[in-house]
């Protein structure tokens, strides 16, 4: 496939095709809303956690699969469904991510047992995937290569907005009506959704009529990617260790079995595309180095500095609050300068944030963990609107469900990697001490190690980030 001259024609005839992002604010209004349902659904689970362990009585094991399996069940549909996505329409499979999550979401509100609650949390992480592709190809196609930078930027604003709202949304909803009320308040705007879509958008996008859908890639992805994540969470142990080996060999299979078969479900001829490529991996590599520092602040403003859990929640709010404004600017900042100028400045402050918080220790005062905090928000805000524009815009039109569903895959690998190295360092340092304050010295130690390692992970997110950085002034100039 010639990538550089299926661009090129797509670059001639952008503007003749896509309209302008005043011009296309139902598309806006319906990715937007789309994005913060999902940004809601992902983040308000923290929040009834506790509340659903004290009504079914369960174990924290327990309680962690009912966030767990909605995370792998992201990550399982996300590549598939960016090739069903291209074959059968963005906005059928638009429509039945909405579907899937409302009828998930129901299930969940009315689960009479853990087991049923588990098996709709999974329901709704298949929602969720096909929502994320088919948002973003959505958005992708309806606007011009030079306003992407500027349409992502606003709808990943809205995701993280969503974040914020599940936190006094959700807090209101349970500590008022119960756990369940967090889990139907999504349906009525997931349906209003499916109302202004089916009204104020006619078009529809499908770029893979003819090919066949890869089961078996399927089948070799989704069992190499269930047995990383679940090896990651107890990398600690043996059995850790050999599922992380099953699945390296899993995805090499994959691999092989994808350059052989001729409709691939995933074509993994285009990671021969460096623009592409090395985004994507500073996508994993940025995610890896960031997610995990959310538990490290929190045990340490919790545990540390003894905070109340209210009090907690504000400061860490401060994360999603800076990553929604910073990402609107470098979205739009991104379709007039270098992208990966932008993206890699937002690391570099990412690791300025990762420094400070590598010596938190007793003495360390609030205010620094506050402006580390403001930091990596801002940062990660300013990486991943450019870095997503950079991954979007890489591949030709006919590919761009493709795209959607390697950020959405990226993003999962990375948060898994991050919360395994948490979980390592964490176990090797404090073995079966409780985190709390009497283990406050090991405490202290394991989240240094963590964020120095966080750190060290960052630096070479920045070195994938700046490859290429002289190529192009924008993502949009073609040779």
């Amino acid at each position: 496939m010639n990538f550089k001259s299926d661009k090129t024609n797509e670059t001639k005839n952008d503007s003749k095709i896509k309209g302008t992002l005043s011009k296309n604010k139902y598309i806006l209004l319906i990715t937007s809303l789309s994005y913060f349902l999902c940004g809601f659904s992902v983040s308000v689970i923290s929040i009834a956690l506790k509340h659903i362990g004290m009504d079914f009585e369960i174990s924290a094991v327990a309680q962690s699969w009912i966030a767990t399996i909605f995370f792998l069940s992201i990550a399982i549909f996300s590549l598939p469904f960016g090739k069903i996505a291209g074959k059968f329409g963005l906005k059928k499979m638009f429509y039945l991510g909405l579907i899937v999550l409302s009828i998930a979401s129901f299930g969940a509100s009315i689960s009479n047992s853990v087991e049923v609650l588990i098996g709709f949390r999974a329901l709704q992480g298949l929602g969720i995937a096909i929502l994320n592709v088919s948002t973003l190809a959505i958005l992708t196609e309806s606007m011009p290569i030079g306003e992407r930078g500027k349409g992502i930027g606003i709808i990943t604003s809205v995701a993280y907005i969503g974040l914020i709202a599940s936190e006094v949304i959700g807090g209101f909803l349970t500590h008022n009506f119960g756990w369940r009320s967090v889990f139907l308040v999504v349906i009525p705007f997931l349906i209003l959704t499916a109302i202004i879509t089916y009204l104020k958008v006619p078009n529809e996008w499908k770029f893979m009529k003819g090919d066949k859908f890869d089961y078996v890639g399927a089948l070799i992805f989704a069992i190499a990617i269930s047995l990383i994540i679940y090896g990651l969470t107890v990398i600690h142990t043996l059995t850790g260790a050999i599922l992380i080996v099953i699945s390296i060999i899993l995805f090499a299979l994959f691999g092989i079995w994808e350059l052989k078969v001729k409709d691939p479900m995933y074509p993994v001829k285009i990671l021969k595309n460096r623009e592409f490529t090395f985004a994507s991996i500073a996508a994993i590599l940025c995610s890896f180095a960031t997610f995990a520092i959310l538990y490290i602040v929190t045990y340490h403003l919790q545990i540390i500095k003894e905070l109340p859990t209210d009090y907690t929640g504000l400061i860490t709010m401060l994360l999603p609050i800076s990553m929604a404004v910073s990402t609107v600017i470098a979205g739009r900042l991104s379709d007039k300068f270098n992208p990966r100028l932008i993206a890699s400045s937002g690391l570099g402050i990412i690791l300025i944030a990762l420094v400070i918080l590598s010596i938190l220790d007793k003495n360390t005062t609030l205010f620094v963990i506050i402006i580390a905090i403001i930091l990596q928000g801002i940062g990660y805000g300013m990486f991943i609107s450019p870095n997503t524009n950079i991954v979007v815009s890489a591949l030709p039109s006919k590919l761009s469900s493709i795209a959607s569903a390697t950020v959405s895959t990226t993003r999962v690998i990375g948060e898994s990697l991050s919360l395994s190295m948490k979980t390592l360092i964490f176990a090797i340092i404090m073995g079966s001490l409780a985190i709390a304050p009497e283990n406050s010295l090991s405490l202290i130690l394991s989240s240094q190690i963590v964020t120095i390692l966080a750190s060290i992970v960052c630096v070479f997110a920045i070195l994938f980030s700046l490859i290429g950085i002289n190529s192009n002034d924008k993502v949009n100039s073609k040779k």
